[in-house]
């Protein structure tokens, strides 16, 4: 059972995606929020496996939300369901710790993929919100510094495959797929995982 947080200041919103959610008999809604102060009264008390929270929002938006959480140490994995509007906001919500984003017109197996790779810690990216956004990749590197198998590796991740998923895909020992993680982080300049494939998208790599 994956229970779930929902956080959106619109009802209608909110009701579409529990309508959602529920289809699969082994997600649980938690609770709903209709900001981020009210999310973290409830989380105070509460686990749950996974957050789903919009970024704009009144008294406390999405942004200040993840940060929050992040500096209580909270590893809660977080998606973020966004709009094209809320490009440079959700480059912020990334930063502070998010673990992936849809978009809210989002179809159910989408959504669905997102919920299940998102709650078992895996990273999970919309590439045509960030396609165009020129301020996500603090240090620049060179597209032809990944190999053809690197890049692959790369698409892998930002697909929300967990480096054994990968292996298996790819045909090759998950010590080998380790290895090719650590290279790419090396490459790119990247802290982690995430930054890596946001870094690859941001320029096209992927």
């Amino acid at each position: 059972m994956i229970n779930i947080g929902i956080v959106d200041d619109q009802m209608i919103v909110r009701a579409g995606l529990v309508n959602l959610i529920t289809i699969n008999d082994n997600h649980h809604i938690s609770f709903e929020a209709n900001n981020g102060k009210e999310a973290l009264e409830y989380l105070k008390n509460h686990s749950i496996d996974l957050l789903i929270t919009d970024l704009k929002m009144p008294e406390m938006n999405g942004i200040e939300l993840i940060k929050r959480l992040r500096l209580s140490d909270s590893k809660l994995p977080i998606l973020v369901l966004t709009t094209f509007d809320d490009n440079e906001l959700f480059v912020q919500a990334i930063r502070e710790g998010a673990n992936g984003f849809l978009l809210k017109d989002v179809e159910y197996d989408k959504l669905e993929h997102a919920i299940t790779a998102i709650a078992s810690g895996e990273y999970l990216f919309e590439p045509q919100v960030l396609a165009n956004n020129h301020s996500i990749s603090d240090l620049p590197f060179s597209m032809e510094s990944l190999t053809d198998t690197e890049k692959q590796v790369l698409r892998y991740a930002a697909a929300g495959f967990s480096n054994k998923e990968i292996a298996t895909s790819m045909y090759l020992a998950n010590g080998t797929i380790k290895n090719y993680i650590s290279k790419i982080l090396e490459k790119t300049q990247s802290r982690d995982r995430t930054q890596a494939v946001v870094k690859a998208i941001q320029l096209k790599i992927i």
